[in-house]
């Protein structure tokens, strides 16, 4: 009778989900034990989970000066987090490839050589591509994205987003997104080529 050969990839990745678990654990109830209650009803107020820890994270005090003079990224790593949260939250969520594909009426294929051609905007959870919802305009991409990807090409697709969403005075109060919908791609562009001087873009 034939053995089943053990599998030992299986078992490494169990044990590796358990140390990390353990030591993620203990973390959390370091941190919890040091935080107070409106850090902790603060915390629990974030939508999902991952914000709830990003917030926790993000506080000087609860994370403590030990880990602090180890790791002093932390908090700033935790409130990055979080605030890529709440600019997808802002977005209206994201898209698959394949739903931007049926959005737009082309196919998977064609949605990932728009965005290689940085005619979309994506950006990476874990290993996929996904595509903030605002970008769409009911069957296809707002005219000037493209504009908005192309000029933070070199600074990512996270500060396109942010710029995206930015209410700013230079288009009455409006973010570029609901200027570009509105058909105000020029405003936009105008903006674009203000903030590549002033050396942000």
């Amino acid at each position: 009778m034939a053995r089943t050969a053990p599998n030992t990839g299986a078992r490494k990745s169990d044990t590796l989900q358990a140390a990390f678990l353990r030591r993620a654990m203990s973390a959390l109830e370091r941190m919890t034990a040091n935080a107070s209650r409106k850090t902790l009803s603060e915390a629990l107020a974030a939508p999902t989970d991952a914000g709830s820890l990003a917030r926790l994270l993000s506080q000087l005090d609860v994370v403590g000066s030990a880990v602090m003079e180890l790791d002093p990224l932390v908090p700033a790593l935790a409130r990055n987090i979080e605030h890529r949260k709440l600019l997808i939250e802002r977005a209206g969520g994201t898209v698959s490839a394949e739903d931007a594909g049926r959005l737009l009426g082309i196919s998977r294929q064609a949605v990932d050589k728009r965005r290689r051609a940085e005619a979309l905007l994506a950006i990476r959870e874990g290993s996929d591509w996904r595509y903030p919802t605002c970008q769409f305009d009911k069957t296809d991409v707002a005219a000037g994205i493209a504009d908005v990807v192309r000029a933070y090409a070199s600074s990512g697709p996270w500060v396109a987003l942010d710029f995206l969403l930015a209410p700013d005075s230079a288009l009455e109060g409006h973010s570029p997104i609901e200027a570009l919908k509105a058909g105000n791609r020029e405003a936009v562009r105008r903006l674009l080529r203000g903030e590549a001087q002033d050396g942000f873009a």
